[in-house]
């Protein structure tokens, strides 16, 4: 009896011996992982985000059937933050060790697995606002199961939350993050739900709704996720005191990446349920892209860069740092790289659709390798060696949108409905006039090849300038400008006109109840003359100067001649000249008071500034007559004339 108990006391000394070895081993093999895990994830982060976003490992207590474990995550202070606070979180990983775990044991659980992590931020200075205030939870917190092969199994989640840092603030709806990560975060599979997020600097508004990420990659040799990648959310709205409200609903981003012979392939569909700026809907859009031979390493590279210069963005969204010369240099060699396989590119459509009609492009084009132009810095050579196009606009698409784009408060819906019939004829003979398409079933359709570093349009040899004018003219600027949420509305630099269209003054004519009629002057130049109505003037005329081939111009004077002055002195003249900053006033040879004001396209001018400095001259022309028949009132003399 003595000798069997003797036995089993051996045997279950030498099995529990057994078990902890084993477990020991376990975890042991766990922080080996651990270690290696960080350094893939500081590579992931320097790759994709910023090399000063860092995780370090802080402790490492390793026991024989359990560790435990604190990690830093770091990361780097704003140029404009006043606060010496570091931006750190802490977790504290608290790991059960494999092969059987003894609360799986519990449940009759026997898989052999390398361990449990339960995982839980802590309190640190920078997050103190992170948690909660009655209950003190952690706003994060996991559980990781890690397989034998060191294959982990994620469950985390993060708690709403709402803090401020400096001009900064967050609210933070919650998120869940369920995935499968493999050694060395060389497969990545799984899918991150994020309920809400809105981040504001006082200045500029960024609010999310509904983000949903989906990845099932695995890593290429350069390093390049290659496989399937879904980004969409329900909404997203973009305001700004200094722009218009732009939103976003139903967006999906879906791309299959293939790699074969270190060359990538693959295929990318972006959806837009529907598109407002301003509050005014512009419609959905869909886009789907294929693309083949694009060189691994230099795609790779490129995305590193650009990864980089959005991190850039988001940290100091107030002052953006601008690229270096050398990042700028390693763009173009990267390009110049990726060229180098002769890649094809094809859209096999672009549509944007409204309730009025769908418009719609299709390319197909190959690249070739290009030469560095001197310095580095662009491409000597074309890189294009072939491209196939088709656009097709919608003509009630474009009367719509243009409708939308003249509406004015209490303007009569005649006179808009009139003003936009006419812009979208406009749009439509000009397309026509520079043979850039022809009208079919109220389409305009339009075809663009190149071939052998020669552009054809429609059939026709042509240079890209009259593509680029019609673009210009469509594109609605008020669209993007619009309203501000401060109710003001924003500038429209961004898409200035670099030629003034004698179609666009007499809009503004029109709308501000001005006659006029169109004749020549002696140098062919066209010269509107404006009924003076009750200006004050005895004529008022716009004259345009500089004006090219096609219907534009560079230069426009306004001018406005009053009667002869009988007795105002010349001194009046300077003094008005000397107060006004916009218009000068000079005296002709026959004592004609003339009052000019120029308007110059050069470098770019907004439509809204046009309509301002029209407005304004209209403004001067009958100040100035007040002001004239007061003087010749109360003065004496003839006006000298003024030297011209």
């Amino acid at each position: 009896m003595i000798k069997k108990l003797l036995i089993s006391g051996i045997l279950l000394a030498t099995g529990f011996a057994g078990y902890g070895g084993a477990s020991w081993w376990a975890g042991f093999r766990i922080q080996s992982q651990s270690y290696a895990a960080v350094d893939a994830l500081n590579l992931h982060l320097s790759r994709s985000w910023s090399d000063q976003v860092r995780l370090s490992a802080r402790a490492y207590q390793r026991g024989i059937f359990s560790s435990e474990s604190s990690y830093v995550l770091s990361f780097p202070t704003n140029k404009d933050s006043t606060s010496d606070t570091k931006r750190e979180i802490l977790f504290i990983n608290r790991i059960t060790h494999g092969p059987f775990p003894l609360a799986n044991l519990l449940k009759g659980d026997f898989v052999v697995i390398g361990a449990i992590i339960q995982t839980e931020s802590v309190q640190t200075p920078w997050t103190e606002t992170l948690f909660n205030a009655k209950t003190r939870q952690p706003f994060v917190t996991g559980q990781t199961q890690v397989d034998t092969n060191g294959v982990a199994t994620l469950a985390w989640s993060v708690q709403p939350l709402e803090f401020r840092d400096d001009a900064l603030g967050v609210k933070f709806g919650g998120a869940q993050l369920k995935a499968e990560l493999g050694p060395q975060l060389k497969t990545r599979k799984g899918e991150l739900l994020l309920e809400s997020l809105n981040v504001t600097d006082g200045l500029t508004t960024v609010d999310l709704k509904g983000a949903k990420v989906q990845m099932d990659a695995r890593l290429g040799a350069s390093g390049l996720p290659v496989g399937l990648h879904t980004r969409e959310f329900n909404k997203l709205t973009w305001s700004s005191v200094n722009a218009a409200t732009l939103e976003l609903e139903k967006f999906k981003v879906r791309s299959e990446l293939k790699l074969e012979d270190a060359e990538v392939s693959g295929v990318t569909d972006i959806n837009i349920g529907a598109l407002s700026i301003a509050q005014k809907k512009i419609g959905a859009f869909k886009l789907a892209f294929i693309y083949d031979k694009l060189g691994d390493r230099a795609l790779s590279s490129l995305l590193e860069l650009y990864h980089r210069a959005l991190t850039n963005l988001a940290m100091n969204a107030l002052d953006p740092e601008p690229l270096s010369t050398p990042e700028i240099k390693k763009v173009w060699l990267y390009l110049q790289s990726l060229l180098k396989s002769n890649p094809n590119l094809h859209l096999e459509a672009l549509t944007w659709e409204t309730a009025a009609g769908k418009s719609q492009l299709t390319l197909n084009t190959r690249l070739n390798p290009a030469e560095l132009a001197s310095g580095g810095i662009g491409l000597r050579s074309n890189p294009i060696d072939t491209l196939d196009a088709t656009l097709t606009i919608s003509q009630p698409m474009v009367n719509a949108l243009v409708l939308q784009l003249l509406q004015k408060p209490g303007m009569p819906a005649a006179k808009i409905k009139s003003l936009a019939d006419r812009e979208a004829r406009r749009l439509a003979d000009l397309a026509i006039q520079l043979k850039l398409g022809r009208v079919q079933q109220g389409k305009l359709v339009s075809h663009f090849n190149v071939q052998d570093g020669e552009l054809r349009i429609n059939g026709q040899r042509s240079t890209p300038e009259p593509l680029l004018k019609l673009l210009g003219s469509f594109i609605p600027v008020r669209f993007f400008v619009g309203q501000s949420s401060g109710g003001q509305e924003g500038p429209d630099e961004a898409l200035s006109l670099r030629h003034l269209d004698p179609e666009v003054l007499s809009a503004i004519l029109s709308d501000s109840d001005f006659a006029y009629e169109e004749t020549r002057d002696s140098d062919g130049d066209l010269v509107l003359k404006v009924a003076p109505g009750d200006a004050g003037a005895h004529s008022i005329e716009i004259i345009f100067s500089g004006c090219r081939k096609d219907p534009t111009c560079e230069d426009v004077l306004l001018r406005a001649t009053y009667s002869a002055a009988q007795s105002a002195p010349l001194k009046f003249f300077n003094d008005w000249n000397l107060r006004n900053r916009w218009a000068r006033v000079y005296v002709n040879d026959s004592g004609t008071p003339i009052l000019e004001m120029d308007i110059s396209a050069y470098g770019g001018i907004g439509q809204d500034a046009i309509e301002a400095m029209v407005s304004t001259f209209f403004k001067l022309v009958r100040d100035f007559s007040k002001e004239l028949r007061a003087a010749e009132k109360v003065g004496s003399g003839t006006p000298t004339p003024t030297p011209q």
